[in-house]
């Protein structure tokens, strides 16, 4: 075990193999005499003892068998890494690799505070940077701290982010390993980046600068001063101010926390002319070094330019995967984003919605209708992009909040914290409870129930119905009122779920909260409530948006109405709706049938394997859901099978027995509404809705992710 832990001035060529990109791109710079904070390297043999002395191996390789990672979507990634991390957390380093790696650590660094940096073979090379993908923690004080430390930064390399670039990085259990840099703290007045060729202009070299601590900058939390500088001269071409310089992160007991910056410094530039010179020449001098172009980071204490890493600059982008990883997000970040969604998204849209319904469409004449609907589906788009841009990244909350949890609480079950969330009123449960009253009026009262029967609706009946169909089911899944109708009737003589048993919540909430010391309990707190909107908000966001695609589609059906009356029955595009509505003479071309593909999976598939969703077993008869119509054909203990579930749709959960959806995730609207009611939820079954058909009597485990079908 002699190659566990090498010290900065003891690392050779030869170990660049063992102590990653990172660790010796910096080497290279000291050689060249660039001031570097100093570090020692836990290299890949370390990780691969821990896995193997562990067993650990053996559990990854369960977890990776699960489910093929093209075909997962963002919330099952998130679920892979949080139980990957809570595998890592919940595994000690064996005493033996624990007494090894503390006998080689170098004895200063049990002194003082440092940066536990990622540094995995492969990372910050000229093909594959990845930044941001694994991770770094700053401010970390003794040697039990450190390997804590060690052991996320391990984890880290099978996090999301490092799955959804599985390929690039050439991700497998057998092959893939990490090494860790533990750095000496250096806590700089001024701090930032530097591209020694501007990624959108290579004859420009940046610079960003910000004062206090680097994270604030690389997580986004602080905007920079920036100057661009002729690359090739040095010479000043533009110093571009930022809005304001309100903000500085700087250490705290927990790491880092962002504060008011200083009066003495709101007006004052990070950067004067000769640090601006320093760290230009300090770039070129690194581009020369590597051959390639440089994104580097840097601090500056006391007049000292430290070189903190640098690594290629490369151009490859790929916007989806770009879009996935700026859904992680800050605290702060958080905390910003929820107020702009609850105080303006979010009133915007209902105010949006209800200008919408109070429109009259009878009155319009075809010309008008038409532009009409052109209009609503402008609108509707306009809050979709609203919806990926915004309320998507929001859903972090909760996913930051499980993060710190399992951090503090070690759970077996890497979901225990979900329970702390769930008692959120949930629009959608609050829509439930309204279907459940109308139900009991038609349970208590034959002659109600017959004249509701009859599609008569009066008295208080009709008000409930009215205020019903207004605020929830105006939207894809609700064409004709009397499929609620028919719905209520079906609840009404039905037993359904209610809701699950509470748990003791105030209990979990105290053992959680007791874990921080005074000063630290406020932010917890926040954190907890933080979370708490963030899984409401993941469900309702939904709903306010299906409230305006419902009056964009409401569009669209008085549009085909009137199309019909000259015989334009059959299934059209819709940009044809609006076409025929402009054009009387207009005739729209009959839209292509597409054929149903053939099915994959043999009929004779007993057990399949998903992600567990909703705790509890149930066995029923299977309803799948391939048309929206179809949800109004359950009944009360079928499973409910279906590609994915959208809240708007989650209004005939309270009677099914349980649930088997194509999408996983333990972040979804499917597993979310199952935990409210405690329905046994199974997620992730690729082909689902063809493997099982309406009929088959099949077995849901929730605690597994298990789904048996006996006879077909």
């Amino acid at each position: 075990m002699t190659n566990l832990v090498i010290p900065m001035e003891g690392i050779r060529q030869e170990h660049m193999d063992i102590i990653g990109g990172k660790a010796y791109s910096l080497h290279r710079l000291f050689e060249k005499s660039f001031r570097v904070p100093a570090y020692f390297c836990v290299t890949t043999e370390a990780y691969n003892k821990f896995l193997d002395c562990s067993g650990l191996k053996g559990r990854l390789m369960i977890e990776f068998a699960r489910k093929d990672f093209s075909k997962m979507r963002w919330e099952e990634m998130w679920d892979a890494g949080l139980r990957i991390r809570n595998m890592f957390m919940n595994t000690p380093i064996p005493p033996l690799l624990v007494d090894t790696i503390k006998s080689q650590i170098p004895r200063d660094f049990l002194k003082n505070a440092v940066v536990v940096r990622s540094s995995a073979p492969g990372e910050d090379s000229s093909k594959t940077s990845f930044a941001g993908l694994h991770e770094s923690y700053v401010n970390v004080t003794g040697i039990d701290e450190i390997l804590e430390n060690i052991k996320l930064v391990w984890a880290s390399l099978w996090s999301d982010a490092a799955i959804l670039y599985r390929q690039e990085l050439g991700l497998d259990i057998e092959h893939s390993s990490m090494a860790v840099m533990v750095q000496e703290m250096i806590e700089g007045d001024v701090s930032g980046i530097v591209f020694s060729t501007d990624p959108n202009n290579a004859d420009k070299l940046t610079i960003e600068a910000i004062h206090g601590l680097n994270k604030g900058l690389v997580e986004g939390d602080v905007e920079p001063d920036r100057w661009q500088l002729d690359k090739f001269s040095g010479s000043m071409v533009q110093h571009i101010v930022p809005s304001s310089r309100d903000r500085i992160v700087s250490l705290s007991k927990k790491g880092t926390a962002i504060k008011s910056i200083p009066q003495l410094l709101f007006h004052k530039t990070p950067l004067t002319t000769d640090e601006v010179t320093r760290i230009y020449e300090m770039a070129i001098s690194s581009e020369k070094i590597f051959g390639l172009p440089q994104d580097m980071e840097w601090t500056i204490i006391n007049n000292e330019l430290y070189t903190l890493q640098s690594r290629p600059i490369t151009n490859a982008q790929n916007n989806e995967k770009q879009w996935y990883i700026s859904l992680k997000r800050t605290f702060e970040n958080l905390k910003q984003l929820r107020n702009r969604i609850e105080q303006e998204l979010i009133p915007a849209m209902i105010s949006e919605a209800n200008a919408l319904s109070g429109l009259d469409l009878h009155k319009l004449n075809n010309v008008e209708l038409a532009a009409e609907i052109s209009r609503r589906q402008e609108i509707y788009q306009k809050w979709d992009e609203t919806y990926t841009k915004e309320f998507i990244p929001f859903a972090h909350g909760m996913r930051l909040f499980g993060q710190v949890y399992n951090d503090v609480m070690k759970p077996q079950d890497p979901y225990e914290f979900v329970d702390l969330l769930a008692d959120s009123k949930l629009l959608s449960v609050q829509r439930n409870e309204q279907l459940r009253q109308m139900a009991e009026l038609v349970r208590n009262d034959t002659a109600l129930r017959k004249k509701v029967e009859n599609n008569i609706l009066e008295g208080k009946f009709k008000e409930l119905f009215d205020n019903f169909m207004d605020n929830f089911a105006r939207s894809a899944y609700v064409t004709e009122e009397k499929d609620i109708i028919r719905l209520i009737l079906e609840i009404a003589f039905a037993p359904v779920s209610t809701g699950q048993k509470s748990k003791d919540l105030k209990k979990m909430e105290m053992d959680f909260l007791s874990n921080f010391t005074d000063e630290e309990r406020e932010w917890a707190s926040q954190l907890l409530d933080m979370g708490r909107a963030s899984y409401r908000l993941r469900d309702d966001d939904n709903i306010y948006l299906g409230r305006i695609e419902g009056q964009y589609l409401s569009s669209l059906r008085e549009g085909k109405i009137r199309l019909e009356e000259r015989d334009i029955k059959y299934e059209i595009e819709n940009s044809d709706v609006i076409a025929g509505l402009y054009n009387a003479s207009y005739i729209p071309p009959v839209k292509p049938i597409q054929e149903n593909l053939p099915l994959n999976q043999k009929a004779t598939d007993r057990q399949i394997q998903g992600q567990p969703a909703g705790k509890g077993s149930v066995t029923g008869i299977a309803r799948v859901i391939n048309e929206n119509t179809d949800l109004f054909n359950i009944h009360a203990g079928e499973i409910l099978v279906c590609d994915s579930i959208d809240p708007n749709m989650t209004f005939v959960i309270p009677l099914t027995g349980g649930i088997v959806e194509r999408r996983g995730g333990m972040l979804i609207h499917g597993a979310i509404i199952a935990r409210e009611y405690g329905i046994p939820c199974v997620t992730g079954i690729p082909d689902a809705i063809s493997i099982i058909k309406t009929g088959d009597e099949v077995t849901v485990d929730g605690n597994l992710g298990i789904v048996v079908i006996h006879r077909h």
